[in-house]
This record gives structure tokens, sequence and C-alpha cells, in this order.
């Protein structure tokens, strides 16, 4: 499962999809609507997405 968020391009309000996982500190993602770019800083993103991914396995593991 991969967690995605919505957020709203802070140049033109646009709204964005993202996967967390792609929300990795020093990237950039562009609004392709804008043009802007979103820099992203610390690494919450891939910290909930790496424990959601190890609760994923843990469930299917129940289930083996």
């Amino acid at each position: 499962m991969e967690l995605e968020t919505d957020f709203k391009c802070p140049g033109c309000g646009r709204p964005m999809r993202l996967k967390v996982k792609e929300m990795v500190p020093g990237t950039k993602k562009r609004c392709p609507g804008c043009g802007t770019g979103i820099s992203f800083a610390g690494d919450d993103g891939r910290k909930t997405q790496r424990a959601l991914d190890n609760l994923e396995k843990g469930i299917k593991n129940l289930f083996k």
C-alpha cells in the first residue's frame, strides 16, 4: 500500500496528489499547472511509508 497525500500548490492553488514516498528531503516537485517548485525537507514522509510497509508485511505474515 502506498500512502498518498493531497495538497494545494502554493503558487496557483491547483490541487495536487503525491505519493508520500516521493516526498524525499532535497527533492523538488513542480506543479503541472504553473510550474512552481515545491521542495521537501525532513524525513517524515519516508518514515511514515516505511512504517506502513512494515505493518502490511506483519499482517501478511499473520495469515501464512
